[in-house]
Order: C-alpha cells, then sequence, then structure tokens
C-alpha cells in the first residue's frame, strides 16, 4: 500500500471512529428535550351512547405510550403530565351497497376532546379534538377488517398514534 493510500485510510477511519463516538450520546428520544418524563392517562369520560368506548380509547392510549417508552404511564400524583378527555362522537355510516342496496362497508370513526397538561408547569400544552376511523366490510371481499369490533380497535388504535405524535413529536 503506498503511504498515499495509507494516509487517506487513516483519515477515513479517524473520521468514522470521531462521528460514531461524537454521536454516541446523542438521542432521538423527545424525553431528552424536557423536563416530562411521565404521564397518567385517566379514563376518558364517555359522551356517547357507544358503551365501553371509552375503555378501548384509554386502553389504546396507555398501549401507545407504553410501547413508545418516550413518556413512562404511571398514576395521576407520581405524573409530570396528564392526558384527560372524553369521547364525544362514535358512529358508523354506511360507506357503499351492493347492487341489491344493503350494506357492503361501514365506517367506524371516533372523535375524543383531548387536553394534555404539564402537571409541574401547571400549563396545557394542547387540547383539541383528534380522530380515528376504520372500514370494514361484512362480506370480507374488499377489505382486512370484518367486524365492527375489528374496525373499532383500529380507529382507537389510529387516534391514539396521533395523539402520542402530537404529545411527543413537538418537543
Amino acid at each position: 500500500m503506498t503511504r498515499t493510500a495509507t494516509a487517506v485510510l487513516c483519515v477515513f477511519l479517524l473520521a468514522v471512529l470521531a462521528f460514531v463516538t461524537g454521536c454516541s450520546h446523542y438521542s432521538f428520544s423527545a424525553a431528552a428535550k424536557t423536563h416530562i418524563s411521565t404521564i397518567a392517562i385517566p379514563i376518558l369520560e364517555n359522551e356517547t351512547l357507544e358503551y365501553g368506548t371509552e375503555l378501548g380509547i384509554t386502553d389504546a392510549l396507555i398501549e401507545q405510550f407504553t410501547t413508545d417508552n418516550t413518556l413512562r404511564v404511571v398514576g395521576e400524583d407520581e405524573a409530570d403530565s396528564i392526558l384527560r378527555g372524553a369521547v364525544v362522537l362514535y358512529e358508523r355510516p354506511v360507506m357503499s351497497y351492493d347492487a341489491g342496496g344493503n350494506p357492503l362497508e361501514y365506517k367506524v370513526r371516533v372523535v375524543a376532546r383531548l387536553a394534555y397538561e404539564d402537571v409541574t408547569r401547571g400549563s396545557k400544552v394542547w387540547e383539541e379534538e383528534v380522530e380515528g376511523w376504520a372500514v370494514y366490510s361484512v362480506s370480507g371481499d374488499s377489505g382486512e377488517l370484518t367486524t365492527e369490533a375489528e374496525a373499532q380497535e383500529r380507529a382507537y388504535e389510529k387516534l391514539s398514534e396521533d395523539v402520542l405524535s402530537k404529545t411527543v413529536q413537538g418537543w
């Protein structure tokens, strides 16, 4: 190997080493940028006529935050922040009909009015309505979801993904 090639290789390896060690303490976690490290998610209120919707969405929110682990889910007395709210809409309109006028697909749509509060500073971080939805097919032909329960679960999951993103991505 020539001296020039050896020198270039050494400079390259030093650059790689400097990059790797310089970035070794960098974190993509949003929690590193704030004083908030925990969240409480009490059971949402249910302002709809659909029984259990508040429990399904609350469970989906807790699962989403637990899986993400940017904020640790804890009880209200231990929390740096709290996510409170209510389910304000549950609907299941028909999306398509067959030639005989029978429903083929339905859309499950849920809306929750939520507020995310910074407990340590006593301030509201954000407050708005968040929506989740999913379509299911009663015939099973056009979609992967074939029951209202499956569509509910997916709608709750979409809603909770949006809430997680809104809560931790803005830091």
